[in-house]
């Protein structure tokens, strides 16, 4: 098997490539902004705090990609694997595989590299001794489904992350967080408000200069939490106005 490896393509090796930095970058950004999101609404410095902590986390994660079995995501999608360079019947060890993506955050000297070499590998890899190979000709289905599947959580997380962002900045939600925030009979079930949830159920639309809004939120407090229903109207030339609060 070892002597009919064949040195993966430059093709195969960015179309892998694409694939990993797209998945790895969806999921760290939603995390990131899934952890961030109550910093970004009620302490915006705070993000910078948060910043430095994920993108070391960012690293990590993007070098550890092919530490299991040498072949990431996106290489067993094509079929590739990293292998020792000297004797292609070995998979590096762990620490050999997270070394050559050292420098994958610089991918277009990586690219240079990979295109301009003899040997056509990238530095990464001329430094831990490890190159890439095609390893099988037909793709695996189950590969193929988690990766179909990465790819649309991602799609679907990041449709309902815009949508939550337009809502919660619309004037219709702020109005209703207002009414919220002075409240005094919710305060007295959730003490100080300390946050809200995440996600935005309920509904908004707005024709002609007229508007409705349906909003459940939920209320986070330093004594319990709350889902509070608001209803709002508005219309032409006027502010939003609160029709009916349910708690």
């Amino acid at each position: 098997m070892g002597e009919g490896l064949q040195q993966a393509s430059f093709e195969k090796r960015l179309g892998a490539f694409l694939i990993d930095h797209f998945i790895l970058t969806m999921v760290l950004v939603m995390g990131f902004m899934y952890i961030a999101w109550d910093s970004f609404e009620n302490e915006p410095e705070q993000l910078f705090r948060l910043f430095p902590m994920f993108m070391l986390v960012a690293f990590v994660v993007y070098c550890s990609k092919d530490i299991f079995g040498g072949a990431s995501l996106g290489k067993l999608t094509v079929g590739l694997a990293v292998r020792c360079s000297d004797d292609v019947e070995l998979t590096p060890s762990g620490w050999n595989l997270f070394y050559r993506n050292v420098l994958s955050f610089l991918w277009p000297v990586e690219l240079i590299a990979l295109l301009c070499s003899r040997n056509k590998r990238k530095i990464g890899d001329n430094l831990a001794g490890t190159d890439v190979y095609s390893v099988s000709r037909k793709t695996k289905t189950a590969v193929i489904v988690v990766v179909a599947v990465l790819l649309v959580a991602s799609f679907v997380f990041a449709l309902v992350f815009g949508i939550t962002a337009i809502l919660k900045n619309d004037a219709s939600y702020l109005t209703a967080i207002s009414y919220i925030e002075a409240s005094e009979e919710i305060k007295s079930v959730v003490g100080n408000i300390t946050g809200y949830g995440f996600f935005v159920q309920g509904s908004l639309s707005i024709s002609n200069g007229y508007g409705e809004a349906d909003y459940y939120i939920r209320v986070i407090g330093d004594a319990g939490e709350l889902s509070v229903a608001v209803r709002l109207e508005r219309k032409p030339g006027m502010e939003w106005e609160i029709i009916d609060v349910l708690h």
